[in-house]
């Protein structure tokens, strides 16, 4: 069974989708791709990251948030990093400088998590818009979503 597969995979397929898995040149797993019926970016990642790994992430993820941005406004993105491992502590900072040129302020970003200790850890990374983290998909999802039906308004 790949790394990826391991991952909840969604239900639903994903246009612009793009996805690598563990090779000999790196631990990193990642897929990403959008949710029409949502107008949401979906992410998963997991393995050990490195430098090029998170510079690989920032070209292939900018085309799709450019590409989601075009189509939806404002974006909503769910990222899935239970199984996401970042080596190194400046590799946060360089997620957070790549995701402060893609993301906005009235982006929505939410991430699912392995643990309560890691959740500051994607808010801090994911740098830009309104961030949550959660531990249950479900409750994810729906923070995400919860605008969605009043045009963007609170409910």
């Amino acid at each position: 069974m790949s790394f990826m597969s391991a991952i909840q995979m969604p239900t639903i397929a994903l246009d612009h989708f793009v996805q690598w898995e563990p090779s000999h040149r790196s631990q990193a797993a990642f897929s990403a791709g959008l949710d029409d019926a949502t107008q949401t970016v979906r992410v998963r990642g997991g393995g050990i990251w490195y430098g090029p790994d998170a510079e690989l992430y920032f070209i292939q993820q900018r085309r799709i948030v450019e590409e989601a941005r075009r189509r939806y406004g404002v974006l909503k993105a769910f990222y899935d990093v239970r199984c996401w491992v970042v080596e190194n502590p400046d590799s946060v900072l360089q997620f957070t400088a790549m995701n402060s040129e893609i993301y906005r302020p009235e982006d929505r970003l939410v991430a699912v998590v392995e643990s309560s200790v890691a959740k500051p850890h994607p808010r801090a990374a994911l740098a830009v818009g309104q961030r949550e983290s959660f531990l249950s998909l479900s409750a994810a999802e729906t923070w995400l979503q919860a605008y969605a039906a009043n045009g963007g308004a609170p409910a």
